[in-house]
């Protein structure tokens, strides 16, 4: 394999959250071949990407295609890549240990096509060259990681997403949430921004790896899966802009019932002060794992959309970080107990 100035990718059966992905490689005029094999499933693909990527240059067929060079699919479906294409895993790095042909295989987080973690295995050199290429081509910044097991980005994302669904249940709306986390600094609503993910896309993460989630995980029993769907967190009448649905309140209420919680009296400042308390705890093991403070400060950034997260860790200092999760016991003991590790943030 050897890189190529404009390659020609495939997505393998991964639905619409490669939405952002396809029209970056639409605008740097790669090929691209959506292959959704079931029929009814192609339909809806072609019809929400037409929404979404208007004008790009994608095909979407439920037929493969010759002449691949990139195959992006979950690694349950590598062996259906062409015998020549450069096969990429979006599962993770522990996905690598049941691919068929590691030589020619990699993990690669490119959902959002700005930044890419990438973890390489055993993958030959011709490899990494054609998937560091295609990554240059589509001008995406990215790291490489040594992690064996989940990307660092998807730990902080999932670590988020179960903060929110704590403090929702004790009484912030989803809604209230997001304007607060847009107000600390983050550049779009945490709930908002998984909406435009898709939320079947943790939901599937959370399933292996056996965690469970009280709101988020109803919602995707409901059929509430995001934009794509028209509903989410919020409701996207015509599929336009975010609005407020009020039946996700009264959804919240009723899971916080049912499970006993009891309302916790917390401003919106405080929610999603929280909230970033409990990123930066989730965020230290990473730095063991060997990422750098400024590959945590890009994951944060890209993924969940926080600048500056160690220069806000810094701010705070160490001992008022472990005070203010001390607090937070009373909201879950568990989501915000001090990690062994957070000293790692704070060494020079």
């Amino acid at each position: 394999m050897t890189a190529q100035a404009s390659p020609h990718v495939v997505l393998y059966d991964l639905g619409i959250s490669t939405a952002d992905l396809i029209a970056a490689m639409s605008k740097a005029q790669m090929r691209v071949t959506v292959i959704e094999p079931d029929p009814s499933d192609a339909d809806r693909v072609r019809d929400v990407l037409g929404r979404r990527v208007p004008g790009g240059r994608f095909t979407v067929s439920t037929q493969m295609v010759e002449g691949c060079d990139l195959f992006l699919c979950h690694a349950s479906d590598a062996q259906m890549a062409p015998a020549t294409a450069l096969i990429a895993v979006l599962d993770g790095p522990q996905a690598l240990a049941t691919v068929p042909d590691p030589a020619r295989s990699i993990a690669m987080d490119v959902l959002d096509p700005r930044f890419a973690e990438v973890a390489f295995g055993d993958a030959s050199p011709d490899a990494r060259i054609m998937a560091t290429g295609f990554l240059e081509h589509l001008q995406a910044r990215y790291a490489t990681t040594t992690r064996t097991h989940d990307f660092g980005g998807h730990q902080l994302q999932d670590a988020a997403i179960s903060l929110l669904d704590r403090l929702l249940l004790v009484g912030i709306t989803p809604w209230e949430l997001d304007e607060a986390l847009e107000d600390a600094g983050f550049a779009q609503g945490v709930l908002k921004a998984q909406d435009h993910i898709g939320l079947d896309v943790a939901f599937a993460r959370r399933r292996a790896s056996g965690t469970d989630l009280l709101v988020a995980d109803r919602m995707v029993h409901e059929g509430r899966l995001g934009r794509s769907v028209g509903v989410g967190w919020y409701r996207y009448p015509g599929g336009g802009g975010a609005v407020i649905d009020p039946l996700m309140e009264d959804m919240i209420i009723e899971e916080a019932r049912f499970a006993g919680i009891d309302p916790i009296p917390m401003t919106e400042a405080a929610a999603a002060d929280a909230v970033i308390a409990g990123v930066i705890n989730a965020s230290a093991g990473l730095l063991q794992d060997g990422l750098t403070l400024e590959g945590l400060d890009l994951l944060a950034l890209y993924k969940l959309g926080l600048p500056d997260l160690t220069a806000r860790a810094r701010q705070m200092g160490e001992t008022n970080l472990r005070d203010r999760l001390a607090k937070l016991e009373d909201v879950d003991a568990t989501l915000w107990q001090p990690s062994p590790l957070l000293g790692l943030i704070f060494d020079d």
